[in-house]
């Protein structure tokens, strides 16, 4: 009798349970009577037995099986495996006796206090599979396994059609690749400071030609718990260098795109040597091909990743940490690993209109990245307001419908060959505008460097801008809202984004300030300027050069207003 029941419990076994719950539905449903499956699982036994010791374990498992008995039968009830238990009965008053168990275990004492789960599958036909009927059960239990208190969900159309679409998707996978039914979509990344694109981030799209169109959200998930992902990701890649292969072919300028990796990637293959042997096989430069790993897939196992993070970075690839501030984390990770890029979640700007507090947060985070020498993207970029505020705090890189929703390869082609909509970076630029946009402009140390020691006592969201300038015009690359409503007070006419002549500016700005500006970029030297208005202030200013455009030749400088004195030499 022993392979009929379980030896801990008492219960019947799980194979044995099949046979009796099959007969007992059959009895119900012969009886006018809607069976139900009831899966229940005991949250937190692995807790309970580290903390308490397997002996106590054991006897909780047996508690709850005779509640179990009292409640449904014997012969109605099983223990399948570990703390996980089955029951079949009558689904009228279900939900009144599964709370009337829920009374009764917490009378136990502190092992009553452990969470029950409850999934019911409620069914009317007697020929429907048991085994089937359980797993279904199962998944209505797990659906609720991240709360923490008791509770009941039932198996209904939706779950069912999410198994459907599950094992649509595992078994489709191979073939989806194959028939190319997935195309990667690429959306741009465009640089603060010059509004060119500078990255491409490729993303997946799964165009069925049964089920249709499926976003990333409908398969994603699925292949990571199926540990399938791998398959996709380097489809991704191998995309991707066709791509840079047929844009290089048409005598175009590639920028580098990005890849989305999963945690389970590196548990299936050396993701790193694929990946490798990808690009080197197409002879093209690491640099070309980032890779992007979220947060949540670092701290998940930590000391791995790093290693795997570290060898992409010594062959040459650029790693970006994806989503930061989506978790708990983020500050860990970055103490610890050495990133080239991090890429802020969207939430963060989704928050920026309920307040001043989420402003305040991520203009201290942007501080931060430049402080650590980091680059950075802001994603969920949707309009004007967040581009300028993110170009005036300095991040670096944008991306976001605002710009453009991801685009097949075609429509790229199509925009590099005919300069429509966003234009692309030239690689020879990329350093120069690198320079450009770690600039802080809510940071002093930033703008004037780390030379700047005797500059500390000063408030560090004064009035700060960058200007470019060519041979005989200037402009303003971008300036903090401070900048901007101390130009809009202070001068009779304000230098705007478009380059404009040297000779347009007013003589007496022209003759002081705009002179010194010009020999700090052609010189790189460092210069303080006093410089004083016609209303008798007297302006007091830091400026030095950033970087040298090496193909247009154009140099850009930053700029601190330090202060501002009356005739009087009093400060303001």
């Amino acid at each position: 009798m022993e392979r009929y029941y379980d030896s801990l419990t008492g219960l019947p076994g799980m194979s044995y349970f099949y046979e009796l719950a099959d007969a007992e539905g059959r009895r119900l449903v012969a009886e006018g009577s809607t069976p139900a499956i009831l899966f229940m699982d005991i949250s937190g036994m692995k807790q309970f037995n580290h903390k308490h010791g397997f002996r106590q374990g054991d006897d909780l498992l047996i508690s709850f099986a005779s509640l179990l008995t009292d409640q449904f039968g014997i012969d109605n009830c099983s223990r399948f495996i570990q703390d996980h238990f089955v029951v079949v009965t009558d689904s009228k008053d279900v939900e009144e006796r599964i709370r009337h168990l829920f009374k009764e275990w917490k009378k136990i004492g502190e092992m009553g206090k452990m969470p029950i789960r409850v999934g019911i599958y409620v069914y009317q036909n007697s020929g429907r599979d048991i085994v089937m009927a359980c797993d279904n059960a199962k998944v209505a239990c797990d659906m609720i396994r991240n709360t923490y208190s008791s509770g009941i969900n039932y198996f209904n159309k939706e779950l069912e059609l999410d198994i459907e679409k599950k094992e649509y998707i595992i078994s489709n996978i191979d073939r989806a690749i194959c028939e190319k039914w997935i195309n990667v979509y690429y959306q741009p990344i465009v640089r603060a400071v010059n509004g060119r694109v500078c990255d491409e981030e490729a993303l997946s799209r799964w165009i069925d030609p049964l089920k249709g169109f499926l976003s990333p959200a409908d398969f994603i998930g699925i292949l990571e718990d199926a540990h399938l992902i791998y398959k996709l990701d380097l489809y991704v890649v191998e995309q991707i260098i066709e791509k840079i292969t047929r844009i290089s072919s048409l005598g175009l300028n590639p920028v580098p795109q990005s890849v989305n990796l999963s945690r389970t990637d590196f548990k299936e293959c050396d993701m790193v040597e694929e990946i490798c042997r990808r690009m080197d096989g197409a002879g093209l430069d690491h640099s070309l091909l980032t890779i992007e790993i979220t947060e949540s897939a670092i701290a998940a196992d930590f000391d791995y990743m790093k290693q795997q993070v570290n060898r992409f970075r010594d062959l040459g690839f650029q790693v970006w940490m994806d989503d930061f501030g989506s978790g708990y984390s983020s500050l860990d990770v970055l103490h610890d690993l050495e990133f080239d890029l991090i890429k802020f979640d969207m939430r963060f700007l989704h928050k920026l209109d309920d307040g001043v507090n989420g402003k305040i947060i991520l203009t201290d985070l942007m501080r931060m990245a430049t402080t650590l020498g980091l680059e950075t993207v802001c994603e969920g970029v949707e309009t004007l307001e967040h581009e300028r505020f993110l170009q005036e705090i300095g991040c670096g890189k944008l991306q976001g419908y605002y710009y453009t929703k991801p685009i097949p390869v075609e429509r790229i082609i199509d925009k590099y060959a005919n300069g429509g909509g966003v234009r692309f970076e030239s690689p020879k630029e990329t350093p120069y505008y690198e320079s450009l946009g770690r600039i802080n402009l809510y940071d002093l140390g930033s703008t004037i460097g780390n030379e700047g020691n005797d500059l500390d006592r000063f408030y560090n969201s004064i009035p700060m801008a960058i200007m470019e300038l060519s041979d005989d015009s200037v402009r303003l690359v971008r300036g903090n809202k401070s900048y901007q409503q101390f130009a809009a007070r202070t001068f009779e006419r304000n230098v705007g984004n478009s380059f404009e002549r040297f000779d347009t500016i007013p003589e007496h700005h022209r003759d002081t300030f705009l002179r010194l500006m010009i020999e700090c970029a052609n010189t790189g030297k460092r210069i303080y300027v006093d410089e004083t208005m016609p209303n008798g202030m007297t302006v007091h200013s830091f400026m030095r050069r950033i970087a040298v455009n090496p193909v247009t030749g154009t140099k850009s400088v930053a700029l601190a207003v330090l202060s501002v004195t009356d005739d009087h030499s009093h400060m303001i």
